[in-house]
């Protein structure tokens, strides 16, 4: 029998409140236009510094500490994730709050409809062109049971339906109606950043702008409250951390029938360590805390929008800026870009030296979660890979370099034995003082081609020199932008 038949009765819930999160690719040299266009829409850059905004962009009557975000991080992180400024080799977090009621009606054979509340938006611009959106929200719960968040969970991360079972959804917000997030998000609450998103040729307009990353859905963080002496089964936290809401019948989904199956990946994906009053399930799609901790309720949710989030975006900005890396190399490996080899070198050698720290918090929770998202996101072996990648390219490289200096040298060669002919030297006694041009008319063809090699000489030097400073001032601009300086 299938072990969805065997749950007959799911967890009650009190309280959801959800943070949906999007990553996407800047074009180069775009961040600080998208900064300024960010600012004139009515978003505000995010400092600690600012008690205000302790509150601002949360649920009411949730409070986010700084002072408590401020000593949970490690001092190298937060000059990552917390800027006093903008500046271009940080994590850049301007926040808008909405307090906007939206409505959401899934599968419209079932008839199932959800209200909740826009709190705010987050747009974070990064360092190697990457930025995030995180759309805060808050669900009103009406008599809804565990089944009924995670079925809102499931259709409200997918950006464009691609199934059968995802199609049909009807959002309402301001008096519009949408059939898809993405036309929700990029049509209406956001269509000024697209201008400076790339868009890959292959893909569509908007999501499509990581062909290396994971589908078209949002990883969602959560904060599920259940009444006290509430009784969790590995099943219910399994379900959380594959989003496991209706199936196609409109019955309760679980996507596993082995017990032990079930047994295993929770224990997994589960930090039990404030068990069994409080769990957290840590996945490829959510980070999720379900309680019924009603002492520590208030803090539990701020934590969510505090500590753990800024650890939830900055475990995705090492996976993605990873998987960028390593896909620009295979790109470089495919069309043979000599020119890119370098830049690459660069970016690898800067994202390990400034940005990638085992080490994040100073708290034993803090360590704890962290090493939970690294193994979850597979972050070790992708950054192997990639060390792996910088040696391959440094010895291509060396290989590039002395095919380069073997030509050099092959044609100093020619200008050194032709000079050499001449007796280390091409002076032609006209050349002296005042030169008469007409007399070229009458010079032999060893006095030609002394004229020929003397000026090509210095053109081709001519030629070398701009060349290097050329390129010295491309790479210059290239790394400010790209957040290396």
């Amino acid at each position: 029998m299938n072990l969805s038949h065997q749950i007959s009765n799911d967890l009650q819930i009190t309280e959801v409140h959800s943070q949906f999160v999007f990553p996407f690719s800047l074009q180069l040299n775009k961040h600080e236009k998208a900064a300024e266009s960010l600012q004139q829409n009515g978003f505000e850059f995010f400092k600690l510094s600012k008690e205000e905004h302790e509150d601002k962009f949360y649920p009411d009557d949730i409070r986010v500490s700084h002072t408590h975000i401020e000593q949970y991080f490690l001092p190298h992180i937060e000059r990552i994730l917390f800027p006093k400024l903008y500046q271009l080799n940080s994590i850049n977090r301007y926040s808008k709050e909405f307090k906007e009621p939206v409505t959401l009606m899934t599968n419209k054979n079932r008839n199932l409809i959800y209200e909740l509340t826009l709190d705010s938006i987050d747009l974070l611009l990064c360092p190697f062109e990457v930025g995030f959106i995180t759309l805060k929200t808050s669900m009103k719960v009406q008599d809804h049971k565990l089944i009924h968040a995670l079925d809102f969970l499931d259709h409200f991360r997918v950006l464009e339906p691609k199934v059968a079972e995802e199609k049909g959804i009807e959002l309402q917000y301001c008096g519009k109606t949408f059939e898809t997030l993405q036309d929700f998000i990029f049509g209406e609450l956001c269509p000024f950043i697209v201008p400076y998103m790339l868009k890959d040729r292959h893909s569509s307009p908007y999501f499509g702008s990581l062909p290396y990353f994971i589908d078209e859905r949002m990883y969602t963080i959560n904060y599920i409250k259940v009444p006290k002496d509430t009784i969790v089964e590995n099943s219910h936290l399994f379900r959380i951390g594959q989003i496991n809401g209706f199936d196609k019948e409109g019955r309760l989904l679980i996507a596993a029938n082995n017990p032990h199956y079930i047994k295993k990946y929770v224990e997994k994906h589960l930090y039990e360590r404030w068990a069994p009053y409080t769990h957290y399930i840590i996945s490829d799609h959510t980070f999720t805390c379900l309680s019924q901790d009603a002492e520590r309720s208030s803090l539990l949710v701020s934590e969510m929008y505090g500590q753990h989030y800024y650890k939830l975006i900055l475990h995705l900005f090492y996976k993605v800026v990873l998987l960028k890396l390593s896909f620009e190399y295979s790109k470089l490996y495919i069309e043979k870009k000599r020119t890119d080899i370098e830049p690459l070198i660069s970016s690898i050698t800067n994202f390990s030296a400034k940005y990638f720290f085992y080490e994040i918090s100073s708290k034993t929770e803090g360590h704890e979660i962290a090493r939970m998202l690294a193994h979850t996101f597979n972050i070790q072996p992708i950054y192997e890979e990639v060390k792996k990648t910088l040696q391959s390219l440094y010895q291509n490289q060396r290989n590039l370099g002395d095919q380069k200096n073997n030509n050099l040298l092959f044609i100093l060669t020619i200008y050194t034995v032709i000079s050499g002919i001449y007796g280390m030297n091409l002076v032609i006694e006209e050349w002296s003082g005042n030169i008469n041009w007409r007399n070229v008319l009458t010079y032999s063809i060893f006095e030609y081609i002394a004229l020929i090699v003397a000026i090509s000489g210095i053109v081709v030097s001519g030629i070398l020199g701009i060349t290097a400073l050329t390129k010295m001032y491309k790479e210059k601009v290239k790394n400010k932008f790209k957040g290396f300086e």
